[in-house]
């Protein structure tokens, strides 16, 4: 059975936890992962292409960021040039848009590094530690 203290502790660590959205064979992410196992960071790993996040949790943190949609869109990859999004995403919905993003994982920018909900960086321009996380 378990206690209230261990469902506490699971609580408190599931919240200071960090979650990364990652495409395992991308170099740029497995290189940001190798960054915030080095800062020692508590950090679940979420392979984007066979777990793409859903359209509601696309929602919820593009709507709790200051990023465009665009942004969350992995523009220079392969799903995004076949289906020619580069004419048809000004004209997609916010609803047609994130149901796109969550169908299609590669169509998702990665990596993508969250905490609490909140989107800290997608892509991986600027270094974590520069993040003072």
């Amino acid at each position: 059975m378990t206690s209230l203290r261990q469902i506490f502790y699971a609580r408190k660590k599931e919240k200071n936890m960090y979650t990364f959205y990652e495409y395992p064979k991308c170099s740029t992410c497995r290189k940001a992962k190798a960054e915030l196992n080095q800062l020692g960071l508590d950090v679940k790993s979420i392979n984007i292409k066979e777990n793409p996040p859903s359209a509601q949790f696309l929602k919820e943190l593009l709507a709790g960021s200051d990023l465009e949609l665009k942004k969350f869109f992995n523009t220079s990859g392969q799903s995004y040039r076949s289906l020619g999004l580069k004419d048809k995403l000004p004209t997609l919905s916010l609803d047609e848009a994130v149901e796109l993003l969550a169908s299609d994982g590669m169509l998702i920018k990665r990596p993508i590094l969250i905490k609490d909900g909140k989107v800290l960086q997608v892509g991986y321009r600027t270094p974590y530690q520069d993040l003072n996380l």
